[in-house]
Formats: C-alpha cells, structure tokens, sequence
C-alpha cells in the first residue's frame, strides 16, 4: 500500500505514538499536528519527531488542523486514577478535556480514533462516566471497542494496565492481539554500570517479603521500614527483584522509589535510571532528553507515557 495515512496526537507527551507509527513497516503513516500544554514535553516532542507540538488543546484553531485520518489521544488520566482523586467529568478542568477531543472529532469527522487511559476510568461513578464516553462516541457515528492491556504480555518489562478504546467509522476493530507467554524480565534492561544506590541504613531497615511462586507478576523481595516509625512498604518503598517484570512506573509516586521502585541489582538496592526507565517503555538509548529536562522531571513524563510495544501491537491489527 503506497498511500499515506495521516494521523493527529493529541496530549502527546513523549511521543509515544509518534514512536510506534514510525516502527510500522507495511504501511506510510505522517504525523500531521501534535499538541501539549507542557512547554518542556514540546521541546522534547521536537526534537524527537520534527514536529513542534502545539500547546493547550482548548485554545487551538481547530479548522487549522489539517485533515487525518487516525485521531490518536492518550488523555490525561488523573481525574480517572487509583493514584488520583476519581473524579471523572467533575474535574472541571482535566475531567472535560474528553470533551475537547470531541470539538475536534466534529469539525474533522476522522475515520479513526484511538484513545488511552487508566483502567479505573471503567468504573468512576458506578462506570456511568465511561458509558457517556462511549455514548458520545457512537452518537457521531463511530463503532467502538475497548480493552484493558497489559504490557507485560508484549514482551516488555513492565506490567502496565491501560484501557484501550479504539473507534471506527467503518467496522468494529478486534483486538485479535498474539499475547507473549514469556514474560521480559527487568534484567533485560538493566544498566549495570549505573553506581546510583541507595544509601537507606541510617533511616530504613529491610523487612523479607513472603516469596510468591508466580512466573508472571512482579517479585517483591524486601520493604523498607522507618527505623523510627516502624513503618513503611509503600509503593516507593518497595524493593523488587530484575527476575521477573516491574510493576507499573508512575508519575505521582514518592519514596525513595519514586517513580520507578526500587530494585536489587548486584546486592544493592537503587532506582531505574532514565536510560532503563525509557527501555521500560519501549524507547530506545537514541531517544533524546537530556539537555532540555533534569531527570525527575524525565520520569514525571515517562510516568504518563504510553508503552509502545503495546501500540505496535494495536497499530499492526487497524
């Protein structure tokens, strides 16, 4: 097929999409418009792509847009979240950017829509906010389907879970998606010259977690506990092993792990670095950051990217 396809990535972060379009062989995809309200995420977005994203999507000429065909979206999930408020559409302001997407759905009436958010976004108010969504869906015409993924079936190293809702105007998209039966191990994208560890005895202790015998979930080896509280074991004081996949990487979490948890690497205990962090989630060592954001703010982003083995798999079945 020699026709190109265009395509649009709204709230594009990291470029996530961007990045699996690109990986697709058989068929001629062009990113045709980008937008983001974070300015540093822009400059990264360009610097990647050759693409300078716009910025706030409530403030964009929409009849400016060119024509596409995929309208590809991964909206901000915060009101949706565990780690969130739950709010759903009554967060006034992040709540109703679906409600964006849908002004340029009406003007620019594309074939396709690809949308991705947390998995809670199913059940906020007793699952009556994802009804209107995909109410609002159908009522301009487009045959929806969804799914909740998770990565660790597509050979990454992360178990990520993430719903899928995936629209077309033409015929219902299947998602006849081959799961890996290996899991990827952490192991696989570790850095072991990184000398970063942590340094926790002066306000930590170890406590041995139970070994759970499963082959296909994240192994927790130790918590750290405040030697004075007594307490601790949160998400970011989680000790993990590179053995079997991690668990999800985020953007709100604290402790020592933030972000990233923690893991025992050659008998020591650190974070992923960013170089680690990116292979995570399916980008490669040439991706380039480092001279426009520190590294927290990298894996704040990281942290709301989308993992693009899971695209791949997704774009290859259009």
């Amino acid at each position: 097929m020699n026709t190109e396809i265009k395509y649009i990535d709204l709230f594009c972060g990291l470029g996530a999409f961007h990045y699996a379009f690109n990986l697709i062989d058989n068929i001629k995809y062009k990113c045709v418009f980008a937008c983001d309200i974070d300015e540093k995420v822009r400059k990264i977005y360009e610097e990647n792509y050759g693409i300078k994203p716009e910025g706030d999507i409530d403030k964009i000429d929409i009849e400016s847009i060119p024509d596409f065909d995929i309208l590809c979206a991964g909206f901000p999930c915060q009101p949706f979240s565990i780690a969130g408020k739950k709010e759903g559409f009554n967060d006034k302001i992040k709540g109703n950017l679906f409600y964006s997407i849908l002004k340029i759905i009406d003007i620019k009436m594309p074939k396709t829509l690809i949308l991705e958010n947390v998995k809670n976004l199913l059940n906020i108010s007793n699952g009556e906010t994802f009804k209107i969504i995909i109410m609002e869906l159908e009522k301009r015409g487009y045959i929806s389907n969804f799914k909740v993924i998770d990565s660790k079936y597509y050979n990454s190293p992360q178990s990520r879970q993430r719903l899928f809702i995936i629209c077309d105007k033409i015929k219902k998209y299947e998602f006849t998606l081959e799961l890996s039966q290996q899991i990827t191990n952490v192991s696989t994208i570790i850095d072991y010259n990184e000398n970063k560890y942590l340094n926790y005895e002066n306000k930590y202790k170890l406590e041995k977690c139970k070994e759970i015998n499963t082959k296909k979930s994240s192994i927790l080896l130790f918590k750290l506990i405040n030697i004075i509280s007594n307490k601790g074991g949160r998400q970011g004081e989680r000790i993990y092993s590179i053995n079997s996949c991690g668990p999800t990487i985020c953007a709100s979490s604290g402790g020592p792990g933030a972000k990233t948890g923690l893991y025992l690497i050659n008998e020591k205990i650190r974070r992923l670095n960013i170089n680690e962090s990116l292979k995570m989630f399916g980008f490669d060592e040439t991706y380039k950051w480092n001279t426009i954001v520190k590294d927290e703010e990298m894996l704040f982003y990281l942290g709301n990217s989308i993992v693009i083995n899971v695209l791949i798999s997704i774009l290859s079945n259009l």
